[in-house]
């Protein structure tokens, strides 16, 4: 089964807008001085990288399979085998708490990689969007989601765990 990775208004308005201000510094640094030319550099050398890794992790859809969870990424695709969910609920973003980003994008694509709360501990997050969320967690691993009909989603997980029980 597939469900949608919709993006937010919030994260195409930031991840819109970093692309223009990528284009913007592109457009600068070719017409600009070669000795005026060391800023844009430096900006397209560490902006461009990220917008693209930032795109190439960032959630498509997901699917559920008989065996897994997938985060279908645009260059990869994370497995959540079944058996390991010791637990799956739709949650709301005021349960996340105030998050820190370790590793992550806070917008860009959505936001995507390692968090840290208070309330959650240290979480992996694959949103494209901060409403549909659904926790899921293993022994070792959170995992945050963002399927587009998470009502949806969790019934068929819980629909497919039941039946291996």
């Amino acid at each position: 089964m597939r469900f949608a990775a919709v993006q937010d208004d919030t994260s195409k308005i930031i991840t819109h807008l970093l692309i223009v201000v990528v284009l913007l510094i592109g457009v600068r640094q070719v017409l600009a001085d070669r000795h005026d030319a060391i800023p844009t550099t430096i900006a397209l050398i560490i902006l461009l990288p990220a917008l693209l890794i930032a795109w190439s992790v960032s959630p498509r859809y997901y699917v559920l399979t008989a065996a897994d969870i997938i985060i279908k990424g645009h260059l990869r695709s994370i497995r959540i085998p079944l058996k390991e969910v010791l637990r799956l609920r739709s949650i709301e973003e005021e349960e996340l708490g105030e998050s820190a980003r370790v590793f992550a994008s806070g917008g860009v694509f959505g936001y995507l990689g390692a968090y840290r709360s208070a309330e959650m501990g240290d979480y992996q997050r694959w949103c494209t969007n901060n409403e549909h969320l659904v926790l899921i967690e293993s022994a070792n691993t959170k995992w945050v989601i963002s399927p587009d009909n998470s009502t949806e989603f969790v019934k068929a997980v819980n629909r497919i765990i039941n039946k291996v029980d």
